[in-house]
């Protein structure tokens, strides 16, 4: 395995540490080097976006910073820890909008895997 590929080692942000400091909650604590050297974001990450703003206070109000912060913060430290930032943004987006009702949990599965079998099928 590369390193690039390695799991991040978070234990050093866990609320044991700190009484009263949540896993998500990494203000003021050293997260390690950023490099300067990644800063496109990939057409998936863009599309993640687009689709919570429009979702949201600059679309159709139909769900709040708030509601997506909780969501969030609700995953639990495993799934936290091990999805990126934009893939726990995707998470928190799924959770709300079927706890609204938006959508249907059964329905979002047989659609994500009918559309898993035509990439693969047609080989993209």
């Amino acid at each position: 395995m590369k390193p690039d590929d390695q799991e991040p080692d978070n234990t050093r942000f866990t609320s044991a540490r700190e009484p009263g400091r949540g896993y998500h909650d990494l203000g003021g604590l050293d997260g390690g080097q950023v490099d300067p050297a990644v800063t496109e974001a990939k057409p998936w990450e863009k599309l993640a976006v687009v689709i919570g703003n429009s979702l949201g206070a600059k679309g159709r109000r139909l769900i709040c910073t708030d509601e997506v912060r909780r969501t969030r913060e609700e995953m639990g430290a495993e799934l936290y820890n091990r999805l990126g930032y934009f893939e726990k943004g995707i998470e928190a987006l799924r959770r709300l909008l079927i706890e609204k009702g938006m959508i249907d949990a059964q329905e979002l599965e047989h659609r994500m895997a009918a559309l898993a079998r035509r990439i693969e099928e047609e080989g993209r």
